[in-house]
């Protein structure tokens, strides 16, 4: 449980990070306010040369190398940012190719796998935090710690950042470097609540009602969306845990605290939502589907994170008022409950010919002028304690809905046990299924619980064998 308790304060520490960040004074750089994109400047931004400890050069008879860069979450909101970064990163180091790979988010980790198995892995790419675990135990990331110590800028990113990527590791090293913060988010239609009357729900009591009072058949409009396909169990572990205020995973026996009473009772009210107050193509939904169903106007709320803010931005256009983010609802227990381990970073894999050159394109991406950048682009929150000062950040309605929850004294992190190997697949292969049992009736929620709690003790248990 000591890597539990390191990992907590980690997230705890990322959390007064932020909130000093945000009550502090502005950054004087020159980036555009409010939701609008942002343009890198001229200035030259290559890397961190030192972050190699050599020289920095990638190459020293000067010749050009090529490194591939697999993005784990690409699309159109997205892929083209990374595009012009790399377009600007080649201009300053005309040494070095980046060729890009966009992998869907949906199909990211089994393409990981795949190329892991047959030796066919790129130099650099794009790492969940919930991977990590399974990537190192499988032997295939370079160990950063000493480019990390070499690089001049380390002291920039968040230290809790960086611990909490460390945590993650069995082996308590560093393999990745974070970018990106995101948070459980409940985007909803500002316009709707508005004509209707009703706030934010604060309690999910509230969340329940709301459901059902902005479900109107007749308009084919539902007052939520649940996503039940691919990636639906992350989403349903952060709402469980947010209704029933449980801040830790296992209990000091080992015992998981996913089937709580409390989780079956929500969980039974939960699924009751579903054909009523939700489309019933819900049930095989993954992150497009979803999404789609709110920005088309069919449902007024959604469960996702602070990365589908480039979705909705799109799709709503000139009329980007009418959508707004806020906080999950306090729990049964008066409080938040925040779940943490949602950063997403950069690696590099071992079977890397220039891992040199692949250092210096992370430290390019990792600049605070490439955290502000992407981030405010995609609208998520960079790890970079100078890009947390942005005037961007301050001037971003769904981060500070956000922020201030997060910020909140009374408010507390759950931090789920992301450093067992065995965490994603049991995801992707019992729970995924097992909830679209559930909301076709074929399973109750506490059988559906109980599978997932032995899952993950067993899960637990293995992992305690290996690594004691």
């Amino acid at each position: 449980m000591m890597k539990m308790r390191r990992y907590a304060a980690a997230a705890i520490a990322i959390i007064l990070i932020l909130s000093a960040a945000l009550t502090g004074c502005g950054s004087n750089k020159s980036v555009n306010g409010g939701n609008g994109s942002v343009s890198l400047s001229s200035s030259d931004n290559s890397g961190g040369s030192e972050g190699s400890g050599g020289s920095g050069n990638s190459s020293s008879s000067g010749e050009q190398v090529s490194i591939t860069f697999w993005d784990e979450n690409s699309g159109p909101q997205r892929t083209p940012y990374y595009e012009e970064l790399i377009n600007r990163f080649e201009a300053a180091n005309p040494d070095i190719k980046v060729d890009y790979v966009g992998l869907p988010a949906s199909s990211a980790k089994q393409k990981y796998d795949v190329a892991i198995a047959s030796n066919e892995m790129p130099d650099i790419g794009g790492l969940n935090q919930f991977w990590i675990s399974d990537f190192v135990a499988k032997g295939v990331l370079l160990d950063l710690e000493d480019y990390f110590s070499n690089w001049s800028e380390k002291d920039k990113i968040a230290p809790s950042a960086i611990d909490g990527s460390r945590s993650s590791a069995p082996d308590g090293k560093l393999y990745q470097i974070p970018n990106t913060s995101n948070y459980s988010t409940l985007w909803y239609r500002a316009d709707w609540f508005e004509d209707a009357g009703i706030s934010v729900p604060q309690t999910f009591d509230e969340f329940f009602a709301t459901a059902g009072k902005l479900t109107d058949s007749a308009k084919g409009r539902y007052g939520y969306t649940i996503r039940g396909g691919a990636g639906s169990s992350k989403q349903l572990t952060e709402i469980l845990y947010a209704y029933s205020g449980i801040t830790e995973y296992f209990d000091q026996d080992g015992k998981a605290t996913i089937n709580d009473p409390a989780h079956v009772e929500f969980l039974e009210k939960y699924v009751q939502l579903y054909g009523k107050n939700t489309p019933t193509s819900d049930v095989t939904n993954g992150y497009k589907e979803m999404v789609a169903v709110f920005d088309t106007g069919i449902a007024a709320m959604v469960q996702h994170n602070l990365g589908s803010f480039g979705e909705h931005t799109k799709a709503f256009g000139e009329n980007a008022t009418e959508f707004k983010a806020a906080p999950l609802p306090k729990s049964t227990q008066g409080y938040r409950v925040v779940t943490g381990g949602d950063n997403v970073g950069l690696a590099i894999f071992k079977s890397s010919k220039n891992p040199e050159a692949a250092w210096k394109f992370l430290t390019f991406l990792a600049s605070e002028e490439s955290q502000n950048y992407w981030n405010q682009n995609i609208g998520q929150m960079p790890t970079r304690v100078d890009s947390l000062n942005s005037e961007w950040v301050k001037n971003s309605q769904h981060i500070l809905a956000l922020s201030e929850a997060i910020a909140d004294p009374t408010t507390k992190v759950l931090i789920p046990p992301i450093y067992l190997p065995d965490y994603s697949s049991i995801q992707l292969n019992v729970l995924e299924p097992g909830f679209q049992s559930v909301l076709l009736g074929k399973e109750s929620p506490e059988e559906f619980l109980d599978e997932w709690a032995q899952a993950m003790e067993a899960a637990l248990a293995e992992y305690q064998k290996s690594f004691k």
